[in-house]
Order: C-alpha cells, then sequence, then structure tokens
C-alpha cells in the first residue's frame, strides 16, 4: 500500500500510465525493427543501385575501348592511343569495384584475364608482330563477357527484394506477436489498477449497505487514496452517530414502555374492577365505559408490546445466516399460529408449492409470512381462501400470499408498506392493526436484497415477495 500514489489523480495516472507501458514497450519495438528494416532496404537498394551502374559503365567502357581500337586501326592517330589507355584504366577500376561481390568473382576474374591478354596483344600488335585486327576482334568478344555479370546484378537486385518482402513479413508477424504478447500484460496491469482504485469504493459501498440495514458494528476504513480516506472517516463517523441514535431510541422506548406499563396497568386493573362491580353497581352506560377503558388499556399495551417486538426485529436482523431451508414446515407453522383466527372466520388455505426449498433467514422469512397471512385474514371475505405459493426459478426465490377480498387499490400501493400507515379498507371498516406488519415485510424483503410488489388478483389482492438465491440447490436440506 505504502508504494501506492496517495491521492486519487496520482492513483489514476499512475494506472494509465503503467497500463499505457507494454504497448510503449511495443511501439518502441516496432519502431525499432521498422528503422532496422528500413536501414536494411536501403543498404540493399543502393547495392543493386551500384551492380546496375557498374555493370552498365563496364558494357560502356568496352563499347568506347572497341570503338577507340577500330578508330586508331583506320587512323592510326596517336591521341587514340591515350585514349585507348584510359579505357583500359576505367575498365580495370571498374572491375575491382565488382571484385568484392562473392558471385561475381568468376566473370570479373575471367574479363580481367581477357583484359590482360588485350593489353599485351596490343602492345605486341603495335610493333607490328601481329596484325590489331585480331586484338580488336578479341576486344569486341570481350563484350560479351559482361552479360553474366550485369545478369547476375540483376539477379542480386530481384533476390535483395524477395529477401526485403519476406523479412517485411517476418517483421509484421513478429510485431503482431509482440502486441499480443502484451496486451495480457496491459489488460493485468489495467485490472490492478482499477482493482486499487474500486477497492477501496466497494468497501465504502458495504459499509453503506451496513448502515441501511441496521448494523453499525463494523467500522468504515479506508487507507489511501486521500479522498476516499476522507470519505470513508466521515462515513465511519455517520456511522457512529447513527449507531448512538438507534441507541437512544431503542433505551427511549424501553424506558417509555417502561413508565407507561405501569399506569396502564394500573388503570385496566381499576376498570376491570368497575366493570366486574367490585367497587359497587353501575348503570348500564356506566358498565359500558368501563368496558371501554379496559379494552383500550389491553389494545394500548399490545402496541407497546408490537413496538419493542419491531425494535427488537430491527435489531436482530443482520444477525442470522442465510441458509436453504424446507418451505412446507415453515408455512404449516405460521398457519398453526393462525389456525384460531381462520377458524373463526371460516378461512382455508391452498398451498401451490412450486419449489419445496426457500433460501434465506428463515426467522426473518416466517415473521414475513405471518404479517401477510395475518393481512390476508384481515381482509378476506369470510368462508373464502387464502392462496399461499413459493417458487424458485433463474435464481430468484419468491413467496406469495393471495387473498379474494377487495384488493388495494393502486394509489396505495406503495404507501402502504410505510411504517405505522394502513390502508383505507382498513380505516373505514375499523380493522385492527397498528400499521407495521407490511414494513416488516418490506424490511425483510431489502434485508434479503429482494423486494415486495403488491397487485390486483382480480379479485383481491396478491403480495409477492421476491429475493436473489444460489442458482444451485443443496444435496440435502435439512428439515425445519
Amino acid at each position: 500500500m505504502r508504494l501506492l500514489p496517495r491521492t486519487m489523480t496520482a492513483l489514476v495516472t499512475a494506472g494509465c500510465v503503467l497500463a499505457s507501458l507494454p504497448l510503449l514497450l511495443a511501439l518502441g519495438l516496432a519502431e525499432y525493427a521498422l528503422r532496422d528494416s528500413a536501414h536494411k532496404a536501403e543498404a540493399a537498394l543502393e547495392e543493386s543501385l551500384s551492380l546496375a551502374t557498374l555493370g552498365s559503365e563496364l558494357r560502356d567502357n568496352l563499347n568506347h575501348l572497341e570503338r577507340n581500337a577500330r578508330q586508331y586501326v583506320a587512323l592510326g592517330d596517336p591521341q587514340l592511343l591515350e585514349l585507348f589507355d584510359s579505357r583500359l584504366g576505367n575498365i580495370d577500376a571498374t572491375l575491382r569495384k565488382l571484385q568484392g561481390h562473392r558471385r561475381l568473382e568468376v566473370p570479373v576474374a575471367r574479363l580481367q584475364q581477357g583484359l590482360a591478354e588485350v593489353s599485351r596483344a596490343w602492345s605486341v600488335n603495335q610493333q607490328g608482330h601481329t596484325p590489331l585486327s585480331d586484338v580488336v576482334t578479341r576486344i569486341h568478344s570481350l563484350g560479351f563477357e559482361t552479360t553474366p555479370i550485369i545478369e547476375e546484378a540483376r539477379l542480386i537486385a530481384r533476390e535483395q527484394a524477395v529477401q526485403f518482402h519476406s523479412d517485411n513479413q517476418r517483421l509484421q508477424r513478429h510485431m503482431l506477436w509482440a502486441v499480443l504478447a502484451l496486451l495480457p500484460l496491459t489488460a493485468l496491469l489495467a485490472v490492478g489498477f482499477s482493482r486499487a482504485v474500486t477497492r477501496p469504493l466497494r468497501h465504502m459501498a458495504q459499509g453503506v449497505a451496513a448502515l441501511g440495514h441496521s448494523r453499525y458494528e463494523r467500522p468504515i476504513r479506508v487507507a489511501f487514496p486521500h479522498e476516499l480516506r476522507r470519505l470513508a472517516e466521515r462515513l465511519d463517523w455517520l456511522r457512529q452517530r447513527l449507531g448512538a441514535l438507534e441507541a437512544d431510541k431503542e433505551r427511549f422506548l424501553r424506558h417509555v414502555s417502561h413508565e407507561l406499563k405501569t399506569p396502564l396497568a394500573s388503570l385496566y386493573e381499576g376498570s376491570v374492577l368497575l366493570r366486574d362491580g367490585a367497587l359497587g353497581p353501575l348503570l348500564p352506560r356506566q358498565q359500558e365505559v368501563a368496558r371501554i377503558l379496559a379494552d383500550s388499556s389491553t389494545e394500548l399495551t399490545v402496541l407497546i408490546e408490537n413496538l419493542l417486538a419491531y425494535a427488537e426485529w430491527r435489531r436482530e436482523c443482520g444477525q442470522q445466516p442465510m441458509e436453504w431451508f424446507e418451505a412446507r414446515p415453515l408455512i404449516e407453522e405460521v398457519l398453526a399460529s393462525l389456525r384460531l383466527p381462520m377458524e373463526q372466520r371460516r378461512l382455508r388455505a391452498e398451498l401451490q408449492l412450486d419449489t419445496q426449498q426457500l433460501f434465506g433467514r428463515r426467522p426473518q422469512l416466517r415473521v414475513a409470512l405471518d404479517n401477510l397471512l395475518t393481512n390476508a385474514i384481515k381482509h378476506a371475505p369470510a368462508g373464502s381462501s387464502i392462496e399461499i405459493g413459493t417458487a424458485l426459478r433463474a435464481g430468484c426465490c419468491g413467496l406469495q400470499v393471495r387473498d379474494h377480498g377487495r384488493g388495494v387499490p393502486e394509489h396505495e400501493r406503495q404507501k402502504i408498506f410505510e411504517p405505522f400507515v394502513r390502508g383505507g379498507e382498513a380505516e373505514e371498516y375499523g380493522i385492527r392493526g397498528t400499521g407495521i406488519g407490511l414494513s416488516i415485510v418490506r424490511e425483510t424483503a431489502q434485508a434479503h436484497a429482494g423486494a415486495v410488489e403488491v397487485d390486483d388478483a382480480a379479485p383481491g389482492a396478491r403480495f409477492r415477495l421476491l429475493w436473489p438465491a444460489p442458482e444451485a440447490l443443496p444435496d440435502a436440506v435439512p428439515a425445519a
């Protein structure tokens, strides 16, 4: 970590530079190879031009030498002898230049030997021993000796062109392989620095998610870069602040509930004594008031207990493991706890289990299902059925409950999941409740990274709880 830059700007800059180094290396190697190939091509071109030029000069000088010899034979001008000697010197210089080429050694040596013989014969013929016309004929025959030299020079030029083309193709292949070999390194460096940048972001995202699920125990710390470290410090301060507020809220609820329970108990006991006539006979209207006081005290006590249970449920939400469990025993357990209200309203349960196994926190899902069924019982017509279904497809678990009541108006389908909010039907018909049940269902879905939705089942309402699950089922799921 100490080797990494301290700021986000420096980190991103260093990552871009290091990720581009392999490509820069590939460009450097390509530039060096192209320059070397260009130098070789230039040298080969110069050599080909030189051979072609020397071959042409050699043929021209031999032609001029033959012409000078014939002119001297015809005219006998002494100046032509000087020109003849000069031509011989030029031809000899050209042949010495051609001696450096290994493939031209044989024809050059043969031509040099022929010129030496011509030079000796020319000197002897000038003294009148033999006719000069024989020497001229010999010079003419030497002109044919230049043809192999010129052809070989052309062949060398073509071979060099073919070799240059082959070298160029080989260079292209090498450059392609070099780029392909360096691309993984570039990708590896890019991924490495991306992880270096995104790792603190993921850590902070996990911290924010933990805050959203009321888990305040894990500190949020980032060592680098400097900007994210400052942001993590502020998030950790927010974590501590939210944890303190949550603790204050729970402490307030406990204290208030404790302070309210004593006067409520006294109020309930007093109203029961009045209702039962323990303090003397009451008029009918007085008995009705006493009964209302007793019922209201009981209802208020239940409300306080629900508030405490809700706070306890929120605190324990993130402390239970996610695991596979059998769906049918869970549903039967909830139905058993609600058997009495269902019998009173002559309701029956219809199970539609597309899967026998669900994945998640079983205690939380049990509370959510209990709230969904309790809500369905309150709104289902007497003598109707309540459908309970499970599903597992496309890596997603589903749990749904449907009643055959009036349904939920579209403008209330989001509002009813807010804490302490009750639907219009409950208010209209005086259905008792605290408005906490459906908010617990929504928080259960969010704790499982899922969602809850309600739609019109025509008739009734269908509440559907969906959350992600592993693609594959375990080999064996223990019974709940």
